[in-house]
């Protein structure tokens, strides 16, 4: 299972805490250690006397003086982090307190003699849901923070947690997993399901059948904990907010919210102390596990909702298979019966109510917390990961549909499809709608009103592929730098389905389907071609084949 490089580096910048691992060869993921004390480094910044300071220093901070969860800025395309300061609460930018983090993990990995700049494979994770113009963003940090990125460096975090748990079972048991595996991560600023189709065999072979996620977790708990405190000092006659400073009684009460879901992983009930120093003399309370799962139950019925929608997803991508009819009448325990085994990854899987509702929807599958490491590793263990990444299939294309034409005289291009765009939001597969896919037509379709241009595929680092175009006609194999188009009053349209159809229509009446089997991963030039073959019983021609060391734009013959 060796890959490009037999080093490989993983950096998890989580919305909590932080984590590096490495691994070389076949030998089993380390993790490094970067926290005073621990393996992870806590993903906090705040302001003293104008001094960004980061990790546990900023933790000592007053509470209204820390900044939390800083990576939603990019989840929530929020440029700015408000926190308070001399002359009160001011606004920040978010990207420079992102960058100050990362910096921060790369020192500190070099102070614990790891390096983590050069000479090896590396990987950054990022939440499922993240579109395009969000993985720039956190690529463009990574840069500034001194990482060698590219395009394929950033690998969504359930898919990262499930490589980890195949090679584990690969390399520690001599086991070839096959079936569908179910990767349940809930972390501190996201939830993320990804169901993967595992081939077993000599190298494993990973391809994602689908992938969803939402901005609720470990902060969402957070905050309905919070609100049981204020409803039970309420119910001894005691109004919190007179107490303080607003923001600071909130940036307290999460503090101990965070403390007692912690805690209450591993005892049964927790004492809450507010401090007395800005409080004043508050009682104590005592929390429960049974109050904590009560809060989180409603939570957590949203995310087994999540978990429905990601196997019906996963079913979209059969080919001949069920009715638009028969899918909307699946309930989830028939869609249970898909997935084969379970993954619980990320910091909230340590919460026992999670591991217990996950085993009672899927009581057919084996459930694991472990994946050679702990729960909330296996994402930094699965980056570090040095071969799986070679034979990873995508649900959804990392790479740009570019449509190209001349326009007095100069080049003019317009992005059809952006790399990483969900070609369907969960809500349309809870709703049960089929043949979900990304599309643009008529007036949508970039290009000039009449003329020719051509469509071609671009990574997102700007180098273009190569495309192979394959039928079982006369045409055979054809390869080409992109396919030739006919702009003009006629409506113009393309599709691409979850199944891994792509469909084309020109201006000339040209309607063609094709099929990729899966998106691959694009590393620039390491894999410079998009394999697509036409659909049988498609009648229009093959596609016209563009060349760029021809004429720009070649005469159309259809």
């Amino acid at each position: 299972m060796a890959g490009r490089h037999s080093h490989a580096v993983g950096i998890d910048f989580g919305t909590s805490t932080s984590l590096v691992a490495e691994r070389r060869g076949r030998l089993p993921a380390t993790i490094v250690p970067l926290g005073v004390g621990t393996q992870w480094f806590p993903s906090i910044a705040g302001y003293d006397d104008g001094e960004l300071l980061v990790g546990e220093d900023a933790d000592e901070l007053p509470s209204d003086r820390v900044i939390r969860s800083v990576k939603r800025a990019i989840t929530r395309f929020e440029d700015t982090v408000v926190v308070a300061g001399d002359t009160g609460r001011q606004q920040v930018a978010a990207d420079d307190v992102m960058t100050a983090v990362l910096v921060e993990i790369v020192r500190r990995a070099e102070a614990a003699g790891r390096p983590i700049t050069e000479g090896h494979d590396l990987r950054l994770g990022c939440p499922a849901m993240w579109d395009g113009q969000q993985r720039s963003r956190m690529l463009s940090l990574a840069t500034k923070a001194g990482l060698p990125v590219d395009s394929s460096t950033l690998i969504d975090e359930p898919i990262a947690a499930g490589v980890a748990w195949v090679t584990h079972r690969y390399l520690r048991y001599s086991e070839r997993p096959k079936g569908r595996l179910l990767v349940f991560d809930m972390g501190g600023g996201t939830l993320d399901i990804a169901v993967l189709d595992v081939i077993g065999g000599d190298t494993p072979e990973i391809s994602v059948l689908s992938a969803l996620g939402v901005d609720q977790a470990g902060d969402t708990l957070d905050r309905a904990i919070a609100d049981d405190l204020i409803a039970l000092y309420a119910d001894s006659g005691i109004d919190v907010w007179d107490r303080a400073a607003e923001e600071y009684v909130d940036a307290e009460l999460l503090r101990a919210a965070r403390s007692a879901k912690e805690h209450l992983s591993q005892v049964p009930e927790y004492r809450v102390l507010l401090p007395r120093r800005t409080m004043g003399d508050l009682p104590s309370l005592t929390y429960r596990k049974e109050q904590l799962e009560e809060a989180f139950r409603p939570q957590l019925n949203r995310a087994l909702t999540l978990v429905w929608a990601a196997i019906r997803a996963a079913r979209l991508t059969e080919r001949g298979g069920r009715s638009p009819e028969q899918l909307r009448a699946v309930d989830p325990i028939d869609l249970a019966q898909d997935i084969d085994y379970v993954l619980l990854a990320g910091g909230m899987s340590r919460i026992p109510y999670v591991e217990q509702q996950i085993g009672q929807a899927f009581p057919r599958a084996q459930v694991f917390d472990n994946a050679g490491v702990a729960a909330d590793e296996a994402i930094v263990a699965g980056l570090a990961d040095t071969g799986s990444y070679d034979r990873l299939n995508l649900h959804r294309p990392g790479f740009d549909f570019v449509v190209e034409w001349e326009e007095h005289g100069r080049l003019r291009q317009e992005v059809l499809y952006e790399a990483y765009t969900p070609l369907y939001t969960p809500q349309q597969v809870l709703n049960g709608m089929f043949d979900l896919g990304y599309a643009r037509h008529g007036r949508q379709f970039p290009g000039p009103s009449q003329g020719t241009g051509v469509l071609r595929i671009r990574s997102t680092s700007g180098e273009y592929l190569s495309l192979m175009y394959i039928d079982g006609g006369a045409n055979g194999r054809q390869e080409m730098d992109g396919f030739a188009l006919k702009f003009g009053s006629s409506s113009m349209a393309f599709k691409l389905y979850c199944d891994g159809r792509v469909h084309i229509r020109d201006a000339t009446g040209w309607d063609r389907q094709m099929r990729v089997e899966r998106w691959p991963v694009i590393r620039g030039r390491d894999h410079a071609q998009l394999v697509l073959r036409g659909v049988e019983g498609a009648t229009a021609a093959a596609p016209t084949a563009w060349y760029l060391n021809k004429d720009w734009a070649p005469p159309l013959s259809r």
